[in-house]
């Protein structure tokens, strides 16, 4: 099976919701590593372009990783991974932040010659999550950004 990459996320302080990584942009952000790990430095929309290909297959849970960014060269690591469904009313009662999602997705148009790859989360509480807080769906984002593959 393909190993994909390490890959670290690291997100603005406080930042609650979903978030995105569109990968093939040529407009955007060229890929960036830290030693081995591929660095995804999300933006405060929540949308990283990139002009990096997907990185497609298995990855070992140590290799995924999420941080926020609380001062510039302060990095706080969020290690709880949210993965199964969960009793709603525990839910509200859990203050932890959890990361939430990771599938790859495409983007399909038939104005499009081609389909837009993204990666996906949600970061944030169960209770933040459950009532999707600043959740968005990025098809929307796509479309009103005029995305394109180029």
């Amino acid at each position: 099976m393909q190993q994909r990459e390490a890959e670290h996320y690291i997100l603005p302080a406080n930042y609650v919701g979903a978030f995105y990584v569109v990968f093939d942009q040529a407009s955007g952000e060229p890929l960036q590593y830290q030693g081995s790990a591929r660095q995804y430095q999300i933006p405060a929309n929540g949308v990283l372009l990139t002009q990096a290909k997907i990185s497609e297959g298995a990855i070992a849970a140590d290799k995924l990783r999420f941080f926020r960014q609380d001062a510039p060269e302060q990095l706080t690591e969020i290690t709880a991974r949210w993965l199964i469904s969960i009793d709603t009313e525990q839910a509200y009662q859990d203050n932890t932040t959890y990361i939430f999602g990771g599938r790859p997705g495409v983007y399909s148009s038939s104005e499009l010659k081609c389909d837009i790859h993204f990666r996906g989360f949600h970061i944030g509480t169960k209770s933040q999550i459950l009532d999707e807080v600043n959740h968005f769906d990025i098809d929307s984002f796509i479309q009103q950004n005029k995305l394109n593959c180029d």
